[in-house]
């Protein structure tokens, strides 16, 4: 396990490094825009709509998100598509942070203009392990173009350094950084954590430590340490904290990872239904059939050898990561916002329609 845990972050750091996936660089437009809402869309194609801004390194581009439909019957914004408030970007770094590290990088998109003036609620997004934070910048537009305000935070990430108390600091200091920028109308006392793999954990293990956060969905997280294994106090076991989380959760995940191959990327005894058996109500569980661990990035192809690692998806990446930013967004106009509306995109007619009838996905919830 050790040599193919040390031939995988070598292997990583090659393709990395000139790959164009790491690091908080300027993020190319994607997917084709939102459209208007054709009020009982049945389509089961999760991967349209993509976020429609470009952002700018280092300042923000003020930059029109497209219109989001009718949405389904509830006459709620479609979440697969774009929503209707303009975005901008903005790339900046955090100096310093209290039992964590320095000098993170964020990656953060915003409302400028839309329904309402704000403050936003604000949504952090935790990175997978050895995974750059730009393969989650499609998560981040989605979200502003709904009225939040929605950022990474690029924390230090090793299978030899493992400091989950750290990481979680590190997403926490996130709220901090949008509450302090005049620019950016946050509510970061209104929050939502959200991550995938490495970042889920995390996202669940910082959602324990502070009040501020109101909800977290994550994606196929998995509850693993390094090469030898998760040891107190710098690993942590976050599923057997959920009976004491009372906030709603959410679960993405996928059960093809969960044993063989170079080596299970999503181990069945630690994956994502671990977490949601432990949870208290509300809580939601998808399993994304055909998925594989990577399936929830923007774009596996510029994963490089890193998602070869992995067995190898059914589905396309596009439906599994459209899927996953609907249900992002769903889950968070439901809960951070109270929209009951939102209910039939989680596990009501529209889910059922979309993914369930469509064999992409089953729901249980409780």
């Amino acid at each position: 396990m050790k040599h193919h845990l040390a031939l995988m972050v070598s292997l990583a750091s090659l393709v990395f490094s000139g790959s164009g996936c790491g690091g908080s660089g300027t993020a190319t437009t994607e997917g084709t825009g939102g459209h208007p809402g054709t009020g009982g869309s049945t389509s089961s194609s999760a991967g349209t709509g993509g976020a429609s801004s470009a952002s700018s390194t280092g300042s923000a581009s003020s930059t029109a998100a497209s219109s989001g439909g009718t949405g389904g019957h509830t006459g709620a914004p479609d979440p697969n598509l774009d929503g209707p408030y303009t975005i901008a970007e903005l790339d900046d770094t955090i100096a310093a942070v209290t039992g964590g590290d320095g000098n993170l990088p964020v990656h953060c998109a915003y409302p400028t203009a839309g329904p309402t003036a704000g403050p936003y609620p604000v949504i952090v997004v935790g990175h997978g392990l050895s995974l750059p934070a730009a393969q989650y910048y499609g998560y981040v537009k989605r979200l502003a173009s709904f009225g939040y305000v929605a950022l990474t935070v690029d924390f230090p990430s090793s299978p030899f350094s493992v400091d989950n108390p750290k990481e979680a600091k590190d997403l926490l200091a996130g709220l901090d950084w949008a509450q302090g920028k005049a620019l950016i109308k946050a509510d970061a006392g209104t929050a939502g954590l959200t991550g995938h793999s490495l970042g889920g954990k995390v996202a669940l293990l910082a959602a324990t430590m502070d009040p501020r956060v109101k909800a977290a969905i994550v994606l196929d997280p998995v509850d693993g340490g390094g090469p030898t294994g998760c040891n107190a106090p710098t690993c942590v076991s976050v599923a057997p904290l959920m009976p004491g989380l009372h906030i709603p959760t959410g679960f993405l995940g996928e059960t093809t990872d969960g044993a063989g191959g170079f080596m299970p990327c999503a181990p069945a005894a630690s994956n994502f239904t671990t977490f949601y058996a432990q949870t208290n109500a509300p809580s939601l569980e998808v399993t994304v059939t055909g998925a594989d661990h990577m399936s929830f990035l923007d774009d596996v192809s510029t994963c490089g050898l890193l998602c070869s690692f992995c067995n190898p998806a059914t589905a396309t990446n596009a439906q599994v990561n459209g899927l996953a930013r609907a249900y992002v967004t769903a889950f968070y106009e439901r809960h951070l916002r109270g929209d009951a509306a939102y209910d039939t995109y989680l596990t009501g007619a529209e889910a059922q329609m979309r993914y369930v009838s469509s064999g992409q996905a089953t729901i249980a919830s409780k």
